[in-house]
Formats: structure tokens, sequence, C-alpha cells
């Protein structure tokens, strides 16, 4: 006697292991969340050489440095690392994300294979609630532990205003999914734009200074080929309540 397996697409997870996913919720959740944002120009050619070719940018685009701790999440607690190229997509203003690293294994898992970012896993140093007797919010990325990749310093300044629910604070963002065929040279099995928008419903925003800088000691890593040109800009959230909003539609990529 033989018998069939019972898995079919229709009782698949969302992610793999299929019969055990390992993420289980469907939007995710953030309090306790600390960030801390460093914004600057870069070549444009750089920053078009890591971009899809559906999204547009200006001369010398804005490019944005995110350190962030989360204190308690769908995830758990976690920090992470996004750098965001600011283009626009379909007449309106996105952000694109060429490298993002993250502290946590399910985080990974979730931005990775639905949204379509590119994590990976990395050492993040930041904690913007722990005191020094500078007066200073110091930020650094390793990957690994003992390779240093981007460095930050925040200087606060003043508090500008209080996130609330009635007046969201949302960051538009599209990833770029790719799944590729199991056979060596075949095309794509996944391909396509994915939209998504972190909502902002509570916390503090403060303005500041900022200093950023990549040492460039990883061709592994990048960071450094979207270069630093001018001067760099820093604004904080601080004790943040965030959700995800994920999309109701996605876009092929083009050839």
């Amino acid at each position: 006697m033989t018998v069939n397996g019972k898995l079919t697409r229709s009782n698949l997870a969302q992610t793999m292991p299929v019969h055990a996913d390992p993420l289980s919720f469907t939007n995710a959740s953030f309090t306790g969340l600390n960030q801390v944002t460093f914004s600057y120009r870069t070549h444009t050619e750089a920053a078009a050489a890591l971009l899809p070719a559906e999204l547009e940018i200006e001369d010398n685009p804005k490019v944005s440095v995110l350190f962030l701790s989360y204190g308690f999440s769908s995830v758990g607690a976690f920090r992470e690392y996004i750098h965001v190229i600011h283009a626009r997509f379909r007449g309106e203003e996105v952000g694109f994300v060429p490298h993002i690293f993250i502290s946590n294994e399910r985080g990974m898992l979730a931005g990775r294979e639905r949204e379509g970012y590119p994590k990976l896993l990395g050492e993040i140093d930041f904690d913007m609630s722990q005191p020094n007797v500078y007066g200073l919010i110091t930020a650094q990325l390793s990957r690994p532990a003992d390779v240093v990749l981007a460095q930050g310093i925040f200087r606060p300044s003043e508090l500008l205003g209080e996130i609330s629910s009635d007046a969201p604070h949302v960051l538009k963002s599209i990833g770029l999914r790719v799944i590729g065929s199991a056979i060596p040279g075949g095309p794509l099995a996944v391909c396509e734009l994915v939209p998504s928008a972190m909502e902002f419903y509570s916390g503090q925003i403060w303005s500041g200074d900022g200093s950023l800088m990549f040492t460039g000691a990883s061709s592994f890593s990048p960071l450094h080929e979207l270069p630093i040109v001018g001067a760099v800009e820093a604004i904080a959230f601080f004790n943040a309540s965030a959700r995800l909003r994920r999309p109701a539609e996605t876009y092929p990529l083009g050839a």
C-alpha cells in the first residue's frame, strides 16, 4: 500500500518550511522604536547602477541611512540598518533599498521572502537610551563582527513634535523581490517590485546634527558605492510605534 503526500499549493505556508511557518503573522507591528536617519546626496551614476529600470531619480539623488532599534515587535526585539535611495515609481515618491542588515532571523525571512528587501544578518550597535558623557548618539554596522562598514554620530538638538494617529508619518518604499531558477542559467522564477509602507502613529521627532562615514572595508557589503557628496543631515524618532502596511499589488520587472 502506498500513500500520497498531503501538501498542495492550497495548504502551504507563505515561507519555508511550508509545514511550519516561521513567521505566523500577516502585518508586522513595532513598539518602543528608536531611529536615527542620516541623509545625504550621492553621485547620479552610482545610484542609477543599483536602481531597477522602472524607477527614476533626480541628479545627485538623496540617499538615507537609517539605524533602528525595536523595543518589541512581531518578531521580538532587534536592530536594523537600512540604506535607501530616494526615487520615483509611477509618479510616486518611494525609497528603494539596495542594502539592509538586521539582527533577527525572523525579521530577515519576512523582509527577504515577502517584501523583497535584500536583508542579511549583521552586527548593529545602536542604543539611543544609553547615556554617555558626550551627549551623543553613536551607531555602527559591522559584518562580520570585527569588520566595521558604517559609523554614524547624532547630536540631538530640539524636540520638533509628536507623531499621532491623526497625523501619522508614512515612509513608502519598494523592494525588488527575486527568486532564482533551480535550473542553472534558467530564467528567474520570481522578479517583481513590491511596494510597502511603514506607518508611524506615535512617538517623538527630534532635530539634530549628523556625521556619517562608510569605511569601504568590505567589497561583499559595498555601502561605500553610494558615496557621500556634500553635507549630512539627520533627524531622529524616539519611542515610536509603527505598523507595516503590505501591498495590494506587485509589479513584474521588465526585461
